[in-house]
């Protein structure tokens, strides 16, 4: 319709497509009135009536629109090209924030981004309209992420009894239809709640709930069929939220939640919850990155809230964890110590049959220990009452997928097991594994003594990939669709999941004992080399990096915009996440600091090896 370079109305260049549509293009297009980008979208010529009052429809609708989740319409032309100029938003739809990996980060995201589309429909439903084609392509994301609902070409005032359906042909995408719209039915804003539910089942899992070969038999799916439960497709699903988009799916639009605000205060209340998990797992989630949502505010500098001193500390690759805020310490005197968060006294002290060797979980109720002898015990939270034990697994790491368990073995099996530790499947790598598994992307990585890193699905334990990437004793570190490789020689390795390269190769100059942390775009990796790098996650630039006081054996975290690194002489030491200005440099111990620091709540819990535990805040 037009080429970039030619000049619509004396004032939009055009700068290339952005797409079509059966009655209109989009272009990129520059504003010379205001100097800026701009979407033009423009009516297709010789369109029937019908098409150009679906086209009006959208002008008017959007005129009217004045929110933050709704793209913005800037100006309106009826000359000889009928068109309209709004905000350009150039990211991908809603659903490239999924699936869910059970990590802190994706959480806060993706449902951050549900919360604002639902607050978004509640504003369109309180002005009497019903959007009608809610769709992953008409929600999408702004180069920082934030969503924005768009394309009301078949939006309804809900108060008029004009139907836009007509025999034999029914206006949506079948995908996301509510039954009622796909059968021809009056449709009111239940029908959005349903193309939400459709929406955020298929950010969660990767699939939508109905497909088939043609539109008709999604359509009958729609109307007569049951979606498979969310969290069978992906087990990190929490079940709140799988029974939440669940209700949003059913049948009858009175079974469906009330309005779209009230799927607002609920996406709320899930993710709040499910964030406050975060210090319960090792390195705060299955993709291992370190990154917590919560933790002392780094506006001024920390104290010491209180310190404590156990007889023994946890060694590496022991650590800390939280259980419903209470703080637990592996120790390496055949022990797991439970301190009480507000002045660090000891609340209780589970004895194990040997030293503590990976860090605790605290998971479905129970707290899963591995010790030196080889076992794998589940405790009672909080009586400490073993529950269930297996003998001659030797872990060398676990990591929490839904209600299960991913457990890795030196003996070169990784299983996942259920809730009674019975194994739902066994995959053999064919030697010794050598660090915690990884979850993501509906994959577990694992790397084993001989340097291979192994790539299984969570499903059926099949092997997906796997590539020889050198000696790690580090785990894998997984963020959209990245892998961060931690070779024992110093040598940190960027892959992509999806091409299976690698996309960069960093030299830390030191044995690599640690795995990085990873929050947003960003990673912070320290080694043997005592010295902190903040990196791109995407490119491998360096952003910033700074010396310290020693050799890192514990992984660096961080939280809240602060990066807390501990390091083998005792100290912890705080550095602004962006800029690497130095918050704080502390002394917890004269003996080695081996578990990565916890943020929990509004402090920072740091142990050494020789049991002195403190609390800054």
């Amino acid at each position: 319709m037009f080429s970039p370079g030619e000049v619509i109305d004396d004032r939009y260049d055009v700068l290339g497509p952005l797409g079509h549509g059966g009655m209109a293009h989009v272009f990129r297009a520059h504003d010379r009135h205001l100097e800026r980008t701009v979407a033009l979208k423009v009516l297709r010529p010789h369109l029937t009536e019908t098409d150009a009052e679906r086209f009006r429809r959208e002008i008017r609708a959007l005129a009217r629109f004045n929110h933050p989740g709704i793209v913005a319409i800037y100006d309106l032309g009826q000359g000889e090209h009928v068109y309209f100029a709004m905000e350009l938003v150039e990211g991908g739809p809603i659903t490239d924030l999924g699936p869910i990996d059970g990590d802190p980060e994706t959480i806060h995201t993706l449902l951050g981004a549900a919360i604002t589309v639902a607050e978004a429909l509640g504003y369109v439903h309180r002005l009497g309209m019903v959007h009608r084609d809610l769709t992953p392509r008409n929600i999408l994301l702004t180069a920082d992420g934030h969503p924005k609902v768009m394309d009301f070409g078949l939006v309804q005032l809900t108060e008029t009894s004009r139907e836009l359906t007509r025999t034999g042909f029914t206006l949506g995408t079948p995908q996301y239809m509510a039954p009622e719209q796909a059968t021809g039915e009056s449709s009111g804003s239940a029908v959005d709640l349903y193309a939400f539910g459709a929406v955020l089942y298929r950010a969660m899992t990767g699939q939508a709930p109905f497909d088939a070969d043609n539109d008709q038999a999604v359509l009958y799916q729609h109307v007569y069929g049951n979606a498979e439960d969310a969290r069978s497709l992906n087990p990190a699903i929490p079940k709140a939220l799988s029974d939440l988009v669940g209700s949003l799916l059913a049948k009858r639009p009175e079974d469906r939640p009330p309005s779209a605000p009230s799927v607002a205060d609920a996406l709320r209340a899930i993710r709040s919850a499910w964030l406050g998990e975060a210090p319960h797992l090792p390195a705060a989630g299955p993709g291992r990155r370190n990154a917590y949502p919560d933790g002392p505010v780094p506006s001024r500098p920390l104290t010491l809230r209180w310190q404590s001193r156990l007889d023994e500390g946890p060694q590496w690759p022991s650590g800390v964890c939280a259980a419903q805020g209470f703080v637990l310490v592996g120790q390496r005197s055949d022990a797991l110590a439970v301190l009480r968060p507000a002045d660090g006294g000891l609340h209780a002290s589970f004895a194990l049959r040997d030293e503590v060797s990976t860090p605790p979980l605290y998971h479905a109720g129970q707290v899963i220990v591995t010790t030196r002898d080889g076992a794998v015990q589940a405790l009672a939270w909080p009586q400490g009452r073993p529950e269930w034990s297996v003998e001659g697994v030797d872990a060398v790491g676990i990591a929490a997928l839904g209600d299960d368990l991913v457990v890795a073995r030196r003996d070169g099996r990784l299983e996942r097991w259920d809730t009674s530790a019975s194994a739902r499947w066994r995959f053999d790598a064919g030697a010794p594994l050598a660090t915690a598994p990884c979850i993501h992307r509906g994959m577990a990585f694992v790397f084993d003594a001989e340097g291979w890193l192994h790539a299984v699905s969570i499903d059926k334990g099949a092997r997906r990939f796997k590539v020889q990437v050198g000696h790690a004793v580090a785990a894998p570190v997984a963020s959209g669709g990245v892998l961060l490789l931690p070779a024992r020689d110093g040598e940190l390795h960027a892959f992509d999941v999806a091409r299976h390269e690698v996309l960069w190769t960093y030299d830390l100059e030191g044995e690599i004992w640690a795995s990085p942390a990873v929050s947003g775009p960003f990673l912070y990796a320290a080694s043997w080399g005592s010295r902190l790098h903040a990196l791109s996650l995407r490119s491998g630039d360096d952003l910033w990096s700074v010396a310290l006081p020693g050799a890192v054996t514990a992984s660096p975290v961080v939280a809240a915009g602060a990066v807390y690194v501990a390091t083998e002489t005792g100290e912890l030491l705080v550095f602004d996440a962006r800029s690497g200005r130095p918050l704080g440099h502390h002394r917890v111990s004269h003996a080695a600091i081996q578990a990565s620091p916890l943020p929990t709540g509004d402090a920072i819990i740091v142990a050494a090896i020789d049991g002195q535990i403190h609390a800054f805040g």
